[in-house]
């Protein structure tokens, strides 16, 4: 991905001077390319914004995205000031001051508050709707008003709104198990790399909570106030008191297993109502279908233990990320990423490369793995040098 290029491209469509050819190029890059997306959404944000938290200087510089914007404004005389592109242009040139100031700031406090490395998934957070967070493993007795924790920074209660936001975003590190106790008292246990995002106000009338990764729910029953699972592909989960579990990274689709009580599960093709020991799963666009369920594999993260049948090193990837403390990257053609559909079992706690070793690496010699310089696993082809 050529940062340099997306971010000439995307400045030109801020001011409005992109060419049609142009501008189809950035759109086949940001269609071909993920991280391009998040590039070109950086740049936004600094550009119009000047906000840089969260944003590694090595994905955006800003002195070099201003510099640009600057030689633009040398290059192309602004032939009427009454067109969005020309105004734009003018204000971001007269904000440059600003933004320079405003970055350097928060660079500076990035560092101190290793903003970069929590951002990876390494520490449990929670964030707040301007870029704040708090590191939930460096709290200690009650000196942030309705945050608690346990000795141990594995349990964390919530008992009403936080530095005056309404709303916040419980994240967890890679390979690391958290319970958070809701404003409204209904918990969550929370597996690896899970974003949980909810309410502040403990006396809110419709509690709502959203999901992405894995959780399970164990829900305080109060029959006026209705409790809301909002999951990816618009989908969602009604309920009253009930516990369930909620994976939204199911060999592809979206499981809601439903242990005690009763919830509705709701998606764009329909709705089920779900009994104990029932599991729903469901694809974007399709039907939600409605089965029995192993318990003793469904809830075994709980235990340390992940059971899975995974046929894409891919989705295998997703489930490493929960149970080791690793980011994984799969650099294998997407054509080629097949695996047998055994049944594997992974144990948090244990050598990631023990796993590879004694599974994936055992059923086919085509792949083969490595670590970077940041300790991100790769794993590659074995024809691939």
């Amino acid at each position: 991905m050529d940062k340099e290029q997306i971010t000439q491209l995307v400045i030109d469509e801020l001011v409005g001077n992109i060419t049609p050819e142009d501008a189809a190029v950035l759109r086949q890059i940001l269609q071909d390319n993920p991280a391009a997306v998040i590039h070109r959404a950086n740049v936004i944000k600094l550009l119009t914004e000047g906000d840089m938290k969260g944003v590694r200087e090595e994905e955006v510089s800003i002195e070099r995205s201003l510099t640009k914007l600057k030689k633009q404004q040398i290059k192309r005389k602004i032939r009427s000031l009454r067109s969005p592109g020309a105004t734009i242009l003018l204000f971001l040139l007269t904000t440059l001051g600003a933004f320079l100031y405003k970055y350097r700031q928060q660079a500076n406090e990035s560092k101190d508050t290793m903003v970069l490395e929590a951002a990876m998934y390494k520490y449990p957070l929670l964030l707040f709707a301007d870029g704040s967070f708090i590191r939930l493993d460096t709290i200690s007795g009650n000196r942030i008003p309705h945050l608690s924790s346990d000795k141990q920074h594995r349990r964390f209660s919530i008992s009403g709104p936080i530095n005056g936001f309404p709303e916040a975003r419980f994240v967890t590190p890679r390979g690391e198990t958290y319970q958070l106790i809701l404003p409204e008292k209904s918990s969550v246990y929370v597996d690896g790399k899970t974003s949980v995002t909810f309410r502040l106000d403990p006396k809110i009338s419709l509690r709502e909570i959203a999901i992405s990764g894995q959780a399970f729910i164990t829900v305080a029953p109060d029959p006026t106030r209705p409790f809301i699972v909002e999951l990816p592909q618009k989908s969602r989960v009604r309920v009253l008191g009930t516990s369930f579990n909620i994976n939204t990274e199911e060999q592809g689709s979206i499981q809601a297993a439903l242990k005690t009580g009763k919830i509705q599960v709701e998606n764009e093709a329909g709705s089920i109502t779900m009994e104990p020991d029932s599991v729903a799963s469901w694809r974007k666009g399709t039907a939600i279908s409605k089965a029995k369920f192993n318990p003793d594999i469904i809830f075994s993260w709980q235990r340390g233990k992940y059971i899975c049948t995974e046929a894409t090193l891919r989705n295998l990837a997703r489930v490493m990320e929960r149970c080791f403390p690793y980011q994984v990257k799969v650099d294998v053609p997407q054509a080629q990423d097949q695996i047998d559909l055994v049944k594997r079992t992974m144990l948090r706690g244990s050598l990631i490369t023990h796993f590879l070793n004694s599974t994936v690496l055992i059923e086919s010699d085509r792949f083969k793995y490595s670590f970077d310089k940041d300790s991100i696993l790769h794993i590659t082809l074995n024809d691939v040098p």
